[in-house]
């Protein structure tokens, strides 16, 4: 009996259930890799967030300095200035 045939069949039959098997190993990677992505957005849209809060904060603050800086000299104007 010639086992060629059937060595060649059994090697053809490997490949094919490693192949299929990379194919799910691949598609896995790209589910994953999308759902790094996704995580990573919100993450991104978390630091806009805290961003923006910052940001006005620190608008907040600048408003404050410059009320109190015009103040302290409205109130040196009235005295006269440091003389």
């Amino acid at each position: 009996m010639n086992t060629a045939p059937i060595r060649k069949k059994e090697l053809e039959d490997k490949i094919a259930d490693l192949e299929a098997t990379l194919s799910e190993l691949k598609r896995q990677l790209e589910a994953e890799t999308e759902s790094e992505q996704h995580a990573a957005i919100d993450r991104l849209e978390e630091y806009l967030g805290d961003l923006d809060n910052k940001h006005a904060n620190l608008q907040d603050f600048w408003k404050m300095l410059r009320s109190d800086i015009k103040n302290l000299f409205s109130a040196q104007a009235a005295r006269g200035g440091d003389q």
